[in-house]
């Protein structure tokens, strides 16, 4: 049998998940900071952060705050031309 979970519980379990991702991302730099030398640290670095971008693009999270971004910003521009569009039917003038 199955436990079921609130929101709040799996919102907790998600933040701990991250922190935990974070922390051993962390200790993993500074380990191979003190075995690698600077070249090889650097050559390291670079693919870990590829794969890290790599891995936010494929599960979509950056996709979507970027083009959600987009997104909100087009429709937020042409609800302010609509507004606008209508104050000058009527006459009204300004911004505010």
């Amino acid at each position: 049998m199955r436990a079921e979970y609130s929101a709040a519980a799996g919102g907790v379990i998600l933040v701990a998940r991250f922190a935990a991702g974070a922390v051993l991302n962390y200790a993993f730099g500074i380990a191979l900071a003190w075995l690698l030398v600077p070249s090889q640290f650097g050559t390291v670095s670079a693919v870990q952060n590829v794969l890290l971008l790599a891995a936010g693009i494929v599960t979509g999270h950056l996709v979507m705050a970027v083009f959600g971004g987009i997104v909100l910003l087009a429709v937020g521009n042409a609800c302010v031309q609509v507004i606008r569009a209508r104050r000058r039917r009527r006459g009204e003038t300004g911004d505010g």
